[in-house]
């Protein structure tokens, strides 16, 4: 099985260790989405320039590089569209189209806020 990587594990497998204990273990099986990609990139916008900013752009590149990216493409937009009206609530829209991301490409999404993922095989490490 693959796994599809939420956003906040990224951002917390260098400073929990737990998570990156996970992540080393699992590392050539997981993937991530460009949604994960376009939130990071938004939060490295948001900063002002400086040595952060310009440690965040690295990392991001790294992480592109590390990791197999999965596109949101017509697969994912139809995936999506089944998946929130099998959920049949609001959801969050960046989890729920990384959600649909994982259905549409069978991976499992690895994420410290299961409860995010409604209907989504996941693991919480």
């Amino acid at each position: 099985m693959k796994y599809l990587a939420d956003t906040n594990i990224l951002c917390q497998r260098d400073t929990d260790p737990k998570i990156r204990n996970w992540v080393v273990q699992h590392f050539l099986a997981i993937g991530i989405s460009s949604i994960t990609v376009a939130e990071i990139q938004q939060g490295i916008e948001a900063l002002p320039q400086g040595r952060r900013r310009r440690e965040l752009e690295h990392d991001l590149q790294e992480i592109i590089q590390d990791y197999t990216v999965y596109g949101f493409g017509t697969v994912e937009a139809l995936e999506w569209g089944r998946y929130v009206n099998k959920v049949g609530r609001p959801l969050p829209i960046m989890d729920s189209l990384i959600a649909a991301t994982a259905l549409a490409n069978g991976l499992k999404v690895v994420t410290e806020n299961v409860a995010d993922f409604p209907h989504v095989s996941t693991v919480k490490p």
